[in-house]
Parts: C-alpha cells; structure tokens; sequence
C-alpha cells in the first residue's frame, strides 16, 4: 500500500538539458493527458520565476519551473503519497532529456573554467538528490575554496538548494574566511535559511 504523508512528498528536481524545447514539455504533457492546471507568470523582480503547473492523477501535480537565477530549466512532482510522486518523476526521467545524477557530476567534472564550474555547481546543487549524496558533497564543497569568487558564490547557492544539514558547518567555516563581501553576504543569507524549520529553501 502506497505510503501516505500528512503533508505533499516532492520529488528532487529534474534537471533538464540545456538543448531541450518548451515544445517538448508541453508534447509531452499532451501526449500523457495531463490536465493543465495553468501557470505562475514570471517576475523577476519579486524572484518569481515561470511555472507551468499540470495534474497527471487525482491530487498530483508535475511543475515545470524556468529558474532564471540559476539558468536552470527542471520538472518536479508532488503527491501525498511517496511512490505515487516517485513513479510520475521517473516516467519524466524516462520521456523527456533529463540529466541522471551521474551525469550531473560527470558534467560539472569537465568544467575546468571559472563560468562553467560556476553554472555546473548550481546544477548540481538544484538538481541535488533528497538525501545527502557523498559525490555532490565532495564536489560542492570543492567548490567552496576556489579562488573566484562567482564559484564560492554559486557553492553557497548549491548548499541552499540542496538543503542538506551536512553543510551548516561547511558554512560555518566559510563565514570565517571569506574575503569578497557580497559572497560573505550570501553566506550570512544561506546560514539564516539553515537555522530556520522548513525555511526558505530554494
């Protein structure tokens, strides 16, 4: 019997490909069925990104959100009921181009560049299993003593997105020793999200 939860299960981010087509998503959906739920129209200036919303099943519904931040195009699931979200996210995976978590560390392992190590770190960090996994720990926090800037920077919005109580302390440490202010902000930005139940993850 499917487990049941008292509040909505989501699933981890399903981090599109960077050559995918809106026009995918949406043949996609057509082709399922899904019944379209509408849309959050985008503002940038409130960090309200654009969201289409679709309903597979009877209280389920699959987001497909364009994360401008991060440049980061991902779906995701919600259902109170754990293997019902679960079972939609891996019909995703297996429809539409979706980078699998090996291939987000693969990726993020060829960037040598500090604009590309950038942008693969915050893939890796919103496309971030639920749980704590040993090679985006290691990975993200490689990050977190390179010499730009915009890579330190981009370790501490992985972290959020992650959202991982692992790296509270990782944090800790950066607060300690970070020299460029606006990263030093961001980290104070990130530290307030950890010590917050349920806060404002990104």
């Amino acid at each position: 019997m499917p487990r049941r939860s008292e509040c909505l299960h989501t699933s981890r981010r399903l981090v599109l490909r960077d050559s995918v087509e809106d026009s995918e998503i949406w043949s996609f959906a057509e082709q399922k069925g899904w019944h379209y739920l509408g849309h959050v129209p985008r503002d940038p200036a409130r960090g309200v990104f654009y969201e289409a919303r679709w309903e597979p099943t009877e209280g389920s519904t699959v987001h497909y959100i364009i994360d401008e931040f991060t440049d980061v195009v991902y779906m995701v699931v919600q259902h109170h009921e754990v293997e019902v979200a679960e079972n939609l996210a891996g019909q995703l995976t297996d429809g539409l181009p979706i980078e699998s978590l090996e291939e987000l560390a693969r990726n993020f392992d060829i960037h040598m560049y500090p604009a590309g190590w950038a942008k693969a770190v915050l893939r890796l960090g919103v496309g971030a299993p639920k749980e704590p996994d040993e090679n985006f720990l290691l990975r993200i926090r490689e990050s977190v003593g390179h010499p730009e800037a915009r890579v330190r920077k981009a370790a501490v919005w992985a972290m959020r997105y992650a959202a991982w109580p692992e790296f509270s302390q990782d944090l800790k440490r950066m607060a300690k020793s970070e020299s460029d202010p606006e990263v030093a902000k961001e980290i104070t930005h990130a530290m307030e999200t950890f010590r917050t139940p349920g806060g404002d993850q990104a």
